[in-house]
């Protein structure tokens, strides 16, 4: 199956545009951009929101989504084109009665679901547990991405807690030196302690929440896939023709899928 996701790197790009975006604002308002910066109080929002993290969730479970982050920016997709010929080349063979050349074509397989399914075929298994198993290890793959997502908007929930405590201690402050500096002094005090506040806010709308968008879409795009392997797994094990299982499976990716292209390419005849 051709790559499904319309645009690469759009989640880089989005990022970047929201940079310049925020970079263009502040010299149009600001004469020195450095006002805006405040490393404590960049400090305080981000390590705040990710202590708090570490608190509602699984110490795993925040350094998973961590590792995650690389493919939601990069926007790695699943290429499952060469799977499904691979599961065209073991429909061809199991409906002819060679099951040598069919798990031959199974060593090929990479993706877990498909491997698993088609082994459990092959062995004649019956098919409602091998639907069954399929399930479950779809379940379990729902259940973590759903987690994750919920873990991304956790953090855009504490990032504007954090940066308004960030702009309290500095208010703070600033009330604790009143008669003994300049007003000019006091609004340059005053500009740094909201800054945080600003922090905050960038960082749960423009990092947090879009990135637990971006997942809970890869999610719904990888239960797609799963799904048309599961429909795959059934019709190898109804011993149908490997045309009608390409055709079928490239109908579902329609139904499911908008502008999906059509899976994999039919086995040649030894």
């Amino acid at each position: 199956m051709e790559r499904i996701t319309a645009t690469r790197k759009s989640t880089l790009i989005g990022l970047v545009g929201c940079m310049v975006v925020l970079a263009v604002t502040a010299l149009a308002s600001h004469q020195n951009i450095l006002n805006l910066i405040n490393l404590p109080g960049l400090v305080m929002v981000l390590g705040g929101t990710l202590t708090a993290t570490l608190v509602s969730r699984p110490v795993s479970a925040v350094l998973r989504v961590a590792k995650s982050l690389r493919t939601l920016v990069h926007d790695d997709e699943f290429n499952i084109n060469a799977e499904m010929t691979h599961l065209l080349t073991i429909a061809y063979w199991y409906r002819a009665g060679n099951l040598p050349a069919a798990e031959q074509a199974l060593n090929q397989v990479a993706n877990p679901l498909l491997r698993t399914g088609a082994q459990l075929v092959i062995d004649r298994e019956p098919i409602q547990d091998v639907i069954k198993v399929l399930q479950w290890r779809i379940a379990g793959v729902q259940s973590r991405e759903l987690g994750d997502a919920q873990i991304l908007r956790t953090m855009a929930t504490f990032a504007p807690v954090f940066g308004m405590l960030g702009t309290l201690f500095g208010l703070i402050q600033l009330l604790g030196t009143l008669g003994h500096v300049e007003l000019a002094q006091i609004g340059t005090s005053m500009s740094f302690a909201l800054i945080t506040t600003l922090y905050g806010l960038i960082l749960a709308n423009m990092i947090f929440k879009p990135l637990a968008m971006k997942m809970e879409q890869r999610m719904r795009h990888k239960l797609t896939v799963m799904n048309v392997i599961v429909e795959g797994v059934v019709l190898l094990h109804q011993r149908r023709h490997p045309f009608l299982i390409k055709e079928a499976l490239a109908t579902y990716m329609l139904q499911h899928q908008d502008g999906a292209p059509v899976p994999g390419s039919l086995p040649k005849a030894a």
